[in-house]
């Protein structure tokens, strides 16, 4: 992907319609690449919150003792030890 957005010569420029006639893009909408990879990281920040919703939810670990834990950071005072 890195290849792909180097590779661009502007983030700004119209991308061409890859599926004319489809009924759930309206016609006459364009995208850009600045819009494609922006909408990209928000997905991906969206659905990543929502699986560490449910992560947390199922085993109490936050995001901290995760991280901690992975890192071998000392545990602060207070903090659960799930997910250890």
């Amino acid at each position: 992907m890195e290849k792909i957005v180097h590779g661009l010569p502007d983030l700004g420029a119209p991308l061409p319609v890859t599926a004319p006639g489809v009924p759930w893009i309206p016609a006459g909408l364009v995208w850009s690449p600045r819009w494609v990879l922006l909408h990209l990281i928000e997905e991906t920040a969206r659905h990543a919150g929502h699986a560490d919703i449910l992560r947390e939810a199922l085993d109490g670990a936050t995001c901290w003792t995760l991280m901690a834990a992975a890192e071998g950071w000392p545990a602060r005072p207070g903090d659960d030890q799930a997910g250890e």
